[in-house]
């Protein structure tokens, strides 16, 4: 939460990208260290495992040590919500991967949030290779909006623009042969609907306490 959430500081200059990878990247390993060498159970194991994955979406690392660990364990509710993101993320499937990650919860969502402009790009790339045409082929910037769960019409064209896409009017994108262009890395977006909005008023303690009682009711319910 604390990566996805930090911004450039006007004092102290923009946050070192790498050293707050290798941090989280660390903390995992620290933390997965005792999963693997504790009796357990561990009740939030699959919520950590989960956000693991998450973060390291597309990785054969990762998907592989997820894929070793127990099946009772990969079987919880978060852990597979991890699996299909990262399973949609790797087929390239963009509307179920968009509709996976609209219902994320807020920690999941600012644990993959990283590769948000990424998976937009790709999409972005598939988009133009199947409907680019000499004349032009046109498609709104709503449906962009909607597949790509973007924050609205303005970050839409922002997008296209920033790939070599002329717009028609305000409304419509034009797929032109030979004008999408990638250049640098993809455009981080303000991820408002995909993560911002999710937090909804509360602190980042609400969030977490209200995920580890929902947990607890759901071990609860479960049969014995």
């Amino acid at each position: 939460a604390v990566v996805a959430r930090l911004g450039p500081d006007a004092v102290r200059g923009p946050a070192d990208p790498v050293l707050l990878q290798a941090q989280v990247q660390e903390g995992f390993g620290s933390l997965r260290r005792c999963y693997a060498q504790g009796a357990g159970p561990h009740p939030r194991e699959a919520v950590f495992q989960g956000l693991f994955l998450l973060y390291n979406l597309g990785s054969v690392e990762a998907l592989h040590e997820v894929l070793q660990l127990p099946a009772a364990l990969r079987s919880c509710p978060a852990l597979r919500r991890a699996l299909a993101v990262d399973s949609a993320f790797r087929e390239g499937n963009t509307a179920r991967l968009f509709r996976l990650l609209r219902i994320l919860p807020y920690l999941q969502s600012c644990a993959v949030q990283c590769h948000i402009g990424r998976a937009r790009r790709e999409a972005l790339a598939r988009l133009a290779r199947a409907l680019s045409t000499p004349k032009g082929q046109t498609l709104p910037l709503g449906f962009m909006v909607h597949l790509l769960a973007l924050d609205g019409p303005e970050e839409a064209r922002d997008l296209c623009q920033a790939h070599g896409l002329p717009l028609d009017g305000q409304e419509r994108v034009v797929f032109l042969r030979g004008r999408y262009t990638e250049k640098g890395l993809p455009p981080a977006g303000t991820c408002s609907v995909l993560v911002a909005s999710k937090l909804g008023g509360r602190t980042l303690e609400e969030v977490v306490m209200a995920e580890e009682e929902d947990e607890g009711v759901a071990r609860r319910k479960s049969p014995a």
